[in-house]
């Protein structure tokens, strides 16, 4: 259980921490403290709090007055900002009747305590006491899984997921994580710092089964990147085989109104795009032009490749429910979007798992490489080195710019 107290009274603080740690089960570890509104904030974009301990009356900044205005402010954020990670409880704490007074219609809107202070007094801490033990008997009540960093989902076992498993990621063997789904656990580092992952393919290919997956990890792990790694086709005049995409944006190619018109049958398209955050894209960009790293990447391969450099693109990716295997059926999807540079069968359902799911949401992308062209030229020779390339260059973004992700989401 975690603990977050937000105050700038050191004494304070102090008689807060011991009323804590006089439940048996808490020790001074499941304690962070912050002493400012942006320092509380920073620390709520990072990290998931039980209880939030929150003083009615702090300063915004080191330098700033304190003010009422800052603790609800914050509160505010915390109901409203989809980037700051709620606690499952707060109580408010003040010595000032009026202070009280003016938060208390805030707190009652969702059952929130707000506990009167005094330093002649120490039976306030009762209140604090009484709202940990509920929590700690309703966390032994459910079990909990703990949150992870990443998320990564694939659409088949083989050869994606066994391509994922390869990288050294200190993948952990394979376990339930409920009677459909089996999940692997590992660990990377970026800047010397762990960071958790979890991964796990889906029950067969197409949006539904990717969706229903990722969904089912959003709610378990509470990951703050879900990511979708694997195999497409691309497009013949912007990729070769084993190239990397960025799937940005993503849209159902099949969405529409299909109807007849003087000229016969005709499909209305309806699709609605979802993007990734500029944030991801532009680190891709970079990456796609550290001409060094993909060309040594591409050497390390030991099997079967293509006499083509390999490329990282950032384009648009269509998904479907079919396999393609014609020039025609690609000719109609590129009439879509005409920067068309891959078709595939997952990666909207993944995106609209991630895009729907309750705040905090995943930041979510996929990258998939090339293994064919959806031509009558289809064949599985690339299927091994494009699912290669595709978990290598998501290993080598994250190990590069997670600290700096999480810092600026």
């Amino acid at each position: 259980m975690k603990i977050l107290v937000v105050d700038d009274n050191p004494e304070k603080i102090r008689k807060v921490i011991q009323g804590i740690l006089s439940v048996p089960q808490m020790s001074r570890g499941d304690i962070d403290v912050a002493q400012t509104g942006q320092d509380a904030r920073a620390k709520l974009k990072v990290g998931l709090y039980d209880l939030l301990v929150l003083d009615l009356c702090l300063p915004e900044w080191p330098e700033s007055e304190p003010d009422i205005s800052c603790s609800l402010s914050l509160v505010s954020d915390i109901v409203d900002n989809s980037v700051l990670n709620r606690p499952r409880q707060i109580v408010g704490l003040s010595m000032f009747d009026d202070m009280i007074q003016s938060a208390r219609p805030e707190f009652d809107q969702y059952l929130w305590t707000i506990l009167h202070y005094t330093h002649d007094s120490d039976d306030w801490q009762s209140g604090i006491i009484g709202c940990i033990k509920y929590l700690l008997c309703d966390a032994a009540s459910t079990e909990l899984i703990e949150p992870v960093d990443l998320c990564i989902v694939t659409a088949l076992y083989h050869p994606e997921l066994t391509a994922l498993l390869n990288i050294d990621w200190n993948w952990e063997v394979q376990v339930p994580l409920d009677d459909t789904t089996f999940i692997n656990k590992g660990v990377f580092y970026c800047d010397g710092k762990p960071y958790t992952v979890v991964a796990a393919h889906a029950s067969r290919m197409g949006m539904v089964a990717s969706s229903l997956l990722s969904a089912k990890l959003i709610s378990a792990y509470k990951p703050k990147f879900l990511v979708m790694a694997g195999i497409c086709a691309g497009l013949r005049d912007k990729t070769n085989y084993g190239d990397a995409i960025l799937a940005n944006p993503t849209w159902d190619y099949q969405c529409g109104k299909r109807t007849e018109n003087d000229e016969g049958p005709y499909f209305y398209i309806a699709p609605h795009q979802i993007s990734v955050p500029e944030n991801i894209e532009v680190r891709f960009q970079a990456l796609s032009r550290d001409l060094e790293f993909l060309s040594a990447l591409k050497r390390t391969w030991q099997g079967e490749k293509p006499d083509t450099e390999l490329k990282l693109v950032c384009g648009p990716v269509a998904s479907g429910s079919a396999v393609l295997a014609d020039q025609n059926s690609v000719n109609e999807v590129k009439a879509q979007l005409r920067t068309l540079a891959g078709i595939e069968m997952e990666i909207y359902g993944v995106y609209a798992a991630g895009s729907n799911a309750p705040s905090p949401r995943p930041v979510t992308f996929a990258v998939k490489s090339v293994c064919d062209h959806a031509d009558t030229e289809k064949d599985d020779r690339f299927q091994k080195y494009a699912a290669f390339t595709s978990v290598s260059i998501i290993k080598v973004f994250f190990e590069r710019y997670m600290k700096e992700l999480l810092n600026v989401r």
